[in-house]
């Protein structure tokens, strides 16, 4: 992702410095949680010459004020990614609608790619838990010892009877042969649609830190872990009265239940982005600009200050400007909210994104890119939806302590099970605790 230099705030000064404050918007990339968004604010808060820092989580992005003469724009993303975050400066005559189309092709495929991760985990799951089933009977394929979970156990007596009789075949699949097939379609689903829970675990442990990441991460891996030590040492638990029980099923199904929940969470930031979308989409790509005596037409990116644009009834308004010819009645809803046209007449303002309704008229361009009154509205919904409400605050710092007391509490849990449990204590204590950590994420 990349960042952005809007419009600076010259207006404000630093008491205790002899320049004055500017601002600059950063697209962070990476963040998944309260935790992620904490650890950033914090970092930046911290660099010496910034005054205010605040980021969102939803539009993903910071929002820094910061003295010039005692930070630069590069340290402060210097300083995100020392966090394990990603930031990248970009050009800074980038306008506020190439931003927001890039913001929303970002998210388009980042919904995309979730709900097809989502669909494959969850199809992967059920086939996983179908498979499993005969593991969970007693007395298969040489294990002699029950199931240690009672809904487990009622589950498999529930189903065993019609589950033989639709796939009698299934049923004489030898048990380790059953065993390595889950832990292959398990080890794919990891890889391949929960890799990035891993990798952004690892990248918050590296910096001492830890998110929401990190409870998925240990949850799904303790399970996957044990379950392998279950299929390649079987006889370690069978010494100890213990079917080498596997829970392959349940690492697939809570990474498809999670990847499920980011991807609810990713459309819901589409639909909180479509009035900026709304605003985008008013700009024509194009304008029908005069070049001596001829009428081209130009992207209007490409319309400069002073070009005379031509607009026809029916069209929208490019660019801003002045009217130098011709009279019409434009449409101006989009910015007064007024639904009668109003009348335009040479030296009269027209601003880009308005509908001419009757005549058509010329008009010398005055302000057009990042400095049009369309660009502006859209930087200032963009800056609305990034601003903080104080009680966040309060969130942040529980944020902070969040994950920590989660890993806390699922040790305990372990412990207290492990030593209360009067049967299979390890297993019992083990499934309590990786219960904990996956209940407390979220996106769970």
């Amino acid at each position: 992702m990349r960042a952005t230099l809007p419009a600076i705030d010259r207006g404000r000064s630093d008491p205790g410095s002899t320049g004055t404050l500017q601002t600059i918007r950063i697209p962070v990339s990476g963040m998944t949680c309260a935790a992620c968004q904490s650890r950033v604010q914090g970092t930046l808060q911290k660099q010496e010459g910034v005054a205010v820092a605040s980021v969102n989580l939803m539009m993903k992005s910071a929002t820094v004020t910061y003295n010039p003469a005692a930070v630069s724009p590069n340290r402060l993303v210097a300083a995100i990614r020392e966090t394990g975050y990603g930031a990248e400066l970009a050009s800074p005559d980038q306008t506020a609608f190439e931003e927001q189309e890039a913001r929303d092709r970002g998210q388009e495929e980042e919904f995309k790619q979730l709900r097809r991760k989502a669909i494959v985990s969850a199809i992967a799951g059920v086939v996983a838990m179908i498979i499993s089933m005969p593991l969970m009977t007693a007395g298969e394929h040489g294990t002699d010892g029950v199931a240690a979970d009672p809904f487990m156990r009622w589950l498999m007596d529930a189903l065993t009877p019609g589950l033989r009789a639709v796939a009698p075949w299934l049923y004489s699949i030898p048990g380790p042969v059953i065993s390595y097939m889950l832990l292959a379609v398990t080890l794919g689903v990891m890889l391949w649609a929960g890799r990035h829970f891993y990798t952004r675990a690892w990248a918050a442990f590296r910096h001492h830190s830890a998110d929401m990441n990190t409870l998925v991460a240990i949850g799904t891996g303790a399970a996957f872990f044990y379950s392998v030590l279950a299929t390649l040492f079987p006889g370690f638990f069978l010494r100890r009265g213990l079917a080498p029980d596997v829970y392959y099923e349940a690492v697939v199904l809570i990474i498809a239940l999670i990847l499920t929940g980011n991807a609810f969470e990713a459309r819901a930031k589409k639909r909180t982005s479509a009035a900026l979308r709304a605003l985008v989409h008013l700009q024509p790509k194009t304008a029908r600009v005069l070049r001596g005596a001829e009428e081209i037409d130009v992207p209007v990116e490409a319309v400069a200050t002073g070009d005379t644009v031509v607009v026809r009834p029916g069209e929208r308004v490019p660019v801003d400007g002045a009217v130098s010819s011709g009279e019409s009645a434009v449409d101006e809803s989009m910015l007064t909210g007024e639904s009668l046209p109003v009348s335009k007449r040479p030296g009269d303002r027209v601003i880009g994104g308005t509908i001419n309704r009757t005549g058509a008229f010329r008009f010398a361009a005055t302000t057009i890119g990042a400095d049009s009154v369309l660009a502006q509205i859209v930087r200032l919904m963009r800056d609305a939806q990034g601003s903080r409400a104080p009680i966040q605050r309060l969130a942040d710092r529980i944020s902070g302590f969040f994950v920590p007391i989660v890993l806390s509490i699922a040790i305990v849990t372990f412990v207290v099970w492990f030593v209360a449990a009067e049967t299979a204590p390890a297993v019992r204590a083990f499934a309590a605790a990786v219960a904990v950590l996956i209940i407390a994420c979220p996106c769970a």
